[in-house]
C-alpha cells in the first residue's frame, strides 16, 4: 500500500538549498513543491491542502517578516529559515503555535528533523488534554489555557511545558530536556532551556502559580500536583 506524502511548500529557498532539501526528502513521506511567494497558498485549493511551508532563506529581512505574517494568517505550520543569528529578533518577532526555525548555515539534515517534530504528533497522543490545577494543555490543538484564559506560546514552549507537565515532581536537567525537546544538539547549547522557561515561567506563573520550579543545580521540575489525562 503506498502512503501519499505531504506536500512542503516552500518559499525564498535557494536552488542550491532546494535542490539539497529535494534530495534529502526524496525517499521520505514528505515532497517539496516551490511557491513563489505566500499569496499562492491562499487559495480555495490550498485552503483544503495539509501544507506545510518553509520559509525564507533567499530573502531580504522585510520580505521574510511579511511571509511569516502571511502565513499565520493562513494558519499554517512554519519552519522560518532565520535570515540571521539573531535570537532578540527571533524572540521579538515570533510567537506563534505550529511554528518552529533553523538558524544560519540551514543544514537539511536539521530541517528533515524540525519538519518531522512539527508534523509527527500521534493522533492518539494529540487527542489528550493535560489537565493540572486551573492549567490545561490541549494536544490535539495545541492550545494552552490557564483558568479559561488562552495562553499565547511558540511551538517550542509549548513542546517544553507539555513534556514538563506530563511528568510533574520529575527532575530535568538542561542537557535532558535539550534532548529530548529539540532531540538533537541545538545552536546555543543549555543556554537555550534557560530562555525558553524564563519565557515560559513569564507566560504562566504569577504570585498565584509557581508551575515550573528550579532545582539548583540540576535542571527543572513541573510542580508536583497530580496531573489528569484525558
Amino acid at each position: 500500500m503506498t502512503t501519499e506524502k505531504r506536500t512542503v511548500n516552500i518559499v525564498g529557498l535557494s536552488k542550491v538549498k532546494e535542490e539539497e532539501l529535494y534530495l534529502k526528502l526524496k525517499n521520505s513521506d514528505f515532497t517539496i513543491v516551490s511557491k513563489n511567494n505566500i499569496g499562492e497558498l491562499d487559495s480555495e485549493e490550498g485552503k483544503n491542502d495539509e501544507s506545510y511551508i518553509i520559509s525564507g532563506e533567499d530573502l531580504n529581512l522585510d520580505l521574510f517578516k511579511e511571509n511569516l505574517k502571511k502565513a499565520e494568517k493562513l494558519e499554517r505550520r512554519v519552519i522560518a529559515l532565520m535570515p540571521l543569528k539573531d535570537m532578540d529578533l527571533l524572540i521579538t518577532n515570533f510567537s506563534r503555535p505550529f511554528f518552529d526555525f533553523c538558524l544560519p548555515p540551514h543544514d537539511v539534515n536539521e530541517i528533515f528533523l524540525r519538519l518531522i517534530n512539527i508534523t509527527g504528533k500521534s493522533g492518539h497522543e494529540n487527542r489528550q488534554l493535560i489537565i493540572i490545577g486551573p492549567l490545561t494543555i490541549d494536544q490535539e490543538s495545541y492550545e494552552v489555557t490557564l483558568e479559561g484564559e488562552k495562553i499565547d506560546l511558540t511551538f517550542k514552549e509549548y513542546e517544553l511545558l507539555r513534556y514538563l507537565a506530563a511528568k510533574p515532581g520529575r527532575v530535568f536537567s538542561r542537557e535532558s530536556l535539550l534532548h529530548s525537546v529539540w532531540e538533537y544538539d541545538y545552536y546555543g547549547g543549555t543556554r537555550t532551556v534557560d530562555v525558553h522557561v524564563r519565557r515560559l515561567r513569564s507566560k504562566i506563573n504569577d504570585i498565584r502559580y509557581n508551575f515550573i520550579e528550579t532545582v539548583w543545580n540540576v535542571g527543572y521540575r513541573f510542580k508536583s500536583v497530580k496531573a489528569k489525562n484525558i
